[in-house]
């Protein structure tokens, strides 16, 4: 679980990473993080791994707390075709692929460069 923090720190990408919450028992793993990038904006990245299960969200947002884009798996849009896994752009659901915290990491730095 702790690999992802130390995945942001050598992106390079962030000013300040906070753990707000971290579990790391047997029958379930919980991360919540708060991390600054150096533009400004926001990231929040929650997982919870139990024994067949991994949920995700990773919301991106902008200082002000406008979204940017929210990646997550919640099963609730059915009719999606890569259901469960979506991204929200703004007021809009699209498909998006199963994403990680490496694929955050890319579509922040391609918005920085």
């Amino acid at each position: 679980m702790l690999g992802i923090v130390q995945l942001l720190r050598e992106s390079g990408l962030f000013l300040d990473i906070k753990v707000l919450e971290l579990i790391d028992e047997e029958w379930v793993k919980v991360i919540k993080i708060k991390a600054e990038v150096s533009d400004g904006t926001l990231v929040y990245i929650h997982e919870i791994y139990r024994a067949n299960s991994h949920k995700y969200s990773y919301h991106w947002q902008e200082g002000d707390g406008k979204i940017i884009k929210r990646w997550d798996n919640s099963p609730h849009w059915k009719n999606m075709s890569t259901f469960p896994y979506h991204k929200h752009l703004e007021d809009e659901v699209f498909p998006c692929p199963k994403m990680s915290i490496p694929d955050v990491i890319d579509e922040i730095r391609k918005r920085l460069t």
